[in-house]
């Protein structure tokens, strides 16, 4: 606790330690806890072992104020090394990259080797500056860990973010403040701001990060079950509602933007007879099977999707009629030169494609038109690609007038 004497605002470490020691234990088992609660965020026990890890740690150095002990000093140091790679270990497992037991041990390692040297062992400075290097460089590995994230949507991400790079920076700032804290250890009371500073940002370090870990793993739950709301649990690509939800905004985009988009419609032909000559195990292959060829074709700003059964729709962003019809060309090409295996029938699939266009740009419609387009591409035999009727504005004399092309079949590549 803090004191007044003479005047003089004076930190009591002991007390300040245990506070630490404390909250950190406090962070380790919430962690665990809620680990416990969701067992498929491994992040969260690394975290909370790295915690208690640390409070033992703290604890440790804790007792050494005033009496020093080298033994103590290097199994302290060893756990903090060791806290500090299992929070670097969970940063991993949060983004889903394997972990290395050694390299998160590393840190450890490295002090014990060091520790060994007597320019260590005799130097308490000296020992700040290495255990201070080692942990702010799991800290800046951890920070690596959210720039890079799978999932930036993550608003809990920015804060926990901006606190790791902060402490990282506190512990580099140790180094040269190492005299000043060897002597603050000695004597129990904090010499000098920049050593009150330090104590009270690891204070407030301990006491946020377990909450803004816990936030993380809540918002990527919550945000893994939207995602699972909106994708098709067979083959992985947006379902129905999904499409119908993206789609909205991505014509609006284009609308906004004077740019074209064309909608391609496909429907596997004869999916029931592959069922049920092959079975519905065969089937899903087939569907899964089309799903990656055309999700793997497209460029990210397209929108693919199911629509349910054997039906499929890609949205195409800043299209035209002929590019549209050049890429439902070759996916049908490549689709239907493909061969699975332990299917007998060879599956195609036939296509109908739409333009937007300045009178008509919402998706219900453009559906509806890609459908008739569809509709003929199966009654001339299937496995074909068939455009739907381009709708043009005439303007002339202060009116206009619509006209409709029915174009043919336009094949390119």
């Amino acid at each position: 606790m803090p004191v007044v004497a003479a005047a003089h605002f004076v930190i009591d470490l002991p007390t300040l330690l245990a506070v630490t020691v404390f909250l950190t234990v406090t962070g380790g088992v919430l962690l665990l806890f809620a680990w416990v609660q969701n067992r498929g965020t491994t992040a969260l026990a690394f975290w909370g072992t790295g915690y208690l890890l640390g409070a033992v740690a703290a604890a440790m150095l804790g007792s050494r104020i005033g009496t020093p002990s080298a033994l103590s000093a290097c199994v302290a140091n060893a756990l903090l090394c060791g806290a500090y790679g299992m929070m670097w270990g969970g940063a991993r497992s949060f983004e889903g990259r394997r972990n290395h037991a050694w390299l998160i041990a590393a840190g450890a390692a490295i002090w014990l080797a060091a520790f060994q040297f007597e320019s260590i062992a005799q130097a308490p400075a000296a020992q700040i500056a290495l255990v201070s290097s080692i942990t702010a460089g799991y800290a800046l590995l951890s920070a690596r860990e959210l720039w890079y994230a799978r999932d930036r949507e993550l608003i809990s991400r920015w804060p926990t973010l901006a606190l790791v790079l902060t402490h990282a920076g506190f512990l580099l700032a140790r180094i040269p403040f190492a005299d000043a804290l060897v002597l603050s250890a000695a004597s129990g009371q904090a010499h000098g701001a920049a050593v009150t500073v330090i104590a009270f940002e690891a204070l407030f370090v301990t006491f946020c990060l377990p909450f803004l870990r816990v936030a993380m793993s809540k918002e990527r739950a919550e945000l893994e079950q939207r995602k699972a709301a909106l994708t098709d649990a067979l083959t992985g690509v947006a379902n129905r509602r999904a499409f119908f939800e993206r789609g909205a905004a991505l014509l609006e985009w284009a609308s906004g933007e004077r740019r074209s988009a064309a909608l391609l419609l496909f429907d596997l032909d004869r999916f029931k007879e592959v069922n049920d000559t092959a079975g519905h195990q065969a089937g899903d292959r087939v569907l899964r099977a089309f799903s990656n060829l055309v999700a793997t074709r497209i460029r990210p700003d397209d929108l693919f999707g199911r629509l349910g059964g054997e039906e499929f729709a890609c949205l195409l962003a800043n299209a035209t009629m002929a590019r549209a019809l050049q890429i439902a060309e070759r996916l049908r090409g490549e689709f239907s030169a493909m061969r699975l295996p332990g299917l007998d029938v060879t599956p195609t699939v036939s296509v109908g494609v739409a333009m937007a266009n300045d009178a008509e740009r919402s998706l219900p419609a453009l559906l509806a038109m890609a459908d008739r387009a569809l509709y003929r591409a199966k009654t001339e035999g299937r496995n074909r690609v068939a455009p739907a009727p381009l709708t043009v504005v005439d303007g002339g004399a202060g009116d206009s007038a619509r006209r409709t092309l029915d174009r043919p079949v336009v094949i390119a590549g």
